[in-house]
């Protein structure tokens, strides 16, 4: 299996930002392009790299479930539309 590009310190920083904002902002759910555009705002994570905007952050998500590296905390994706969502946890 290919190792991730990303690592588990992008992936507890993503976190600890997401989780932050969502409960700072009282939001209870955000999809994956509102996170890329955030990630991406903030100098995070770029979200213009890959075939689309957001493919960066879709990529950690993937990873993550993949078991390349962590999971992003809150992380949750439906079935069967296979959309990703980040949860306030």
């Amino acid at each position: 299996m290919k190792e991730s590009a990303y690592n588990n310190n992008l992936v507890e920083q993503i976190s600890k930002f997401l989780q932050d904002y969502m409960i700072k902002n009282n939001v209870e759910k955000l999809s994956a392009d509102q996170c890329a555009d955030l990630l991406a705002e903030r100098k995070i994570l770029d979200n213009k790299v890959g075939p689309k905007p957001g493919y960066n952050f879709r990529q950690v998500l993937r990873d993550g479930r993949d078991g390349k590296i962590n999971m992003v905390k809150g992380v949750f994706q439906e079935r069967p539309k296979t959309k990703w969502h980040i949860n306030r946890v």
